[in-house]
């Protein structure tokens, strides 16, 4: 009698089998590596054993894009925004240059991103990959330039607030006109470069004028290139992937995307399986079952369970009255000493004290009671205004005392001070005060106007009615503020007020000082 054999058992070691080529060869492919040729008896020939070819991994060309989009805004950064970087190189305004080209490469990685995947229900999903575009401009916003290049920094600030059009969505927003906005704020500050500039002739002075030109045309040809491309908002691809998982597919892990799409082949041949063994049973075909049993009997007529060792109750590790096992001691931990955080010294550079004439201006920085002792015997900084558009600026200096002597001058800026006292005569724009701490300053003559911007402790003295009746004060995002005014022998202090009572009237915001100053 012949013995018929079923190909049954060795099925799912088959199946196994292929499902791990599968995930090899994904791996393979997106890695770059060809597959070695198998010969026809199933084994790697001797020539291609050996054989691994390097190709291009889409991770490395994914940022390229195939739409017309990606390929417009690859023009648009190749030609307008790498000539302004390189115009910011050309005026050595440090890192500038680099960090606006990682800042529109991270626009066009957004773009790209759009293009991959299908618009969001909820957007918050979207904006969490914008780390690419929004992390250099951060990076913008803490660059530290030299006072001569303040507008031009203010300047490209006001530019950078355009990289918002990518969240813009009609009809709340539409992108281009929101990007033609900046222009005209941007435009504010590059005019002020303009006037310092203009009549001029020197290459300084062109490549100054070539900033102002090239800024406004960065910001017309990307309003241009929205306008054609995403009118109504940045466009998605209606038939792409979610944005989470487009973003893992453009990550830098070269496993990802073989990953994910081994797993899909996986679960694909696991479904197929199941399919399978619910054929078998299902409907009560039992003659199906029967028949499997039947083919796994060995060639005595033993059941298919013949053979298996029983497992006797003291090898059963779920019964914990057979496990034997002591409880555990807990180890004692010992909660780590976090190191303490190293004092962050304020950088400082070399003390200045002198006239620029280009600017009309005198420039005190760096400067420390240790400094003055040495510039001065009397312990106190003395500059002389002998004209009236000169214009003193006061940087980085802690626990000083200046006095400006002369005639009446233009303006005074006192910035990133600490604990500096100013005297000066009459001014004829305005004394500025700005991030900085425990400030004096006392007037000699008339200030029209004090600005006090970021300051945290600061006492003006007024000496006369005169200077009283004209002087007004600004405020911003500052505290402890207090003027000194003349009260018969004496001097009176009054707080400048920080707490106010805002109130909806009519259809507009009325505001008044809060009761504790009255």
């Amino acid at each position: 009698m012949t013995t018929k054999t079923s190909k049954a058992p060795i099925d799912p070691l088959r199946e196994f089998l292929d499902a791990v080529v599968t995930r090899i060869e994904a791996l393979e492919t997106h890695c770059g590596i060809s597959s070695a040729a198998v010969s026809s008896g199933g084994a790697l020939t001797s020539s291609s054993t050996h054989t691994l070819e390097k190709t291009p991994s889409t991770r490395h060309i994914s940022g390229a894009g195939d739409t017309p989009a990606t390929k417009a805004f690859d023009k648009y950064l190749n030609t307008t925004v790498y000539n302004f970087s390189d115009i910011c190189d050309d005026l050595e305004m440090g890192d500038m240059g680099q960090l606006l080209v990682q800042t529109f490469s991270g626009m066009k990685y957004v773009v790209v991103l759009a293009s991959k995947s299908k618009l969001p229900d909820d957007m918050t999903d979207f904006t969490q990959q914008l780390s690419p575009l929004t992390g250099p401009v951060g990076e913008i916003r803490k660059l530290r330039l030299s006072r001569d290049f303040d507008n031009h920094q203010k300047a490209i600030m006001e530019m950078l607030t355009s990289v918002s059009w990518v969240t813009c969505r009609a009809p709340a927003q539409l992108p281009a006109p929101f990007v033609k906005d900046c222009i005209g704020s941007s435009d504010f500050w590059s005019n002020r470069i303009r006037k310092d500039f203009k009549g001029k002739e020197d290459d300084i002075a062109k490549k100054q004028l070539e900033f102002c030109d090239s800024l406004k045309k960065t910001l017309q040809d990307l309003a241009s290139y929205i306008e054609e491309f995403h009118k109504t908002g940045l466009e998605f691809n209606p038939k792409g992937v979610s944005v989470a998982e487009a973003a893992i597919r453009m990550s830098d892990n070269p496993l990802q995307d073989a990953a994910i799409e081994a797993n899909r082949k996986k679960d694909r041949m696991a479904n197929r399986k199941n399919e399978s063994i619910g054929n078998t049973v299902k409907g009560g075909n039992m003659a199906g079952l029967v028949s499997e049993l039947a083919n796994r009997r060995s060639t005595d007529g033993s059941s298919a369970a013949t053979g298996l060792r029983k497992v006797t109750k003291d090898q059963q590790t779920w019964r914990k009255e057979f496990k034997g096992e002591k409880p555990k001691p807990q180890p004692v931990v010992i909660a780590p000493v976090s190191p303490k955080k190293p004092v962050k010294k304020k950088k400082v550079g070399l003390p200045i004290l002198e006239y620029q004439e280009r600017g009309t201006k005198w420039v005190i920085e760096n400067h420390d009671k240790e400094t003055v002792k040495v510039a001065s015997a009397s312990g106190v900084l003395e500059v002389e205004i002998t004209d009236p558009k000169q214009q003193v600026y006061i940087f980085n200096c802690e626990e000083v005392t200046i006095k400006i002597t002369g005639i009446k001058l233009k303006s005074i800026i006192v910035d990133s001070c600490t604990k500096v006292n100013v005297i000066f005569p009459t001014i004829i724009s305005g004394c500025e005060i700005v991030n900085s701490k425990k400030i004096a300053v006392q007037t000699d003559g008339v200030c029209p106007v004090f600005t006090i911007d970021k300051t945290v402790g600061v006492t003006i003295y007024l000496l006369s009615e005169e200077t009283i009746a004209v002087t007004s004060f600004t405020t911003s995002m500052s505290s402890e503020m207090n003027v000194s005014i003349p009260d018969g022998d004496d001097q009176k202090e009054i707080p400048i007020p920080e707490q106010f009572v805002h109130k909806i009237m009519n259809g507009s915001l009325s505001s008044e000082v809060s009761d504790l100053y009255h």
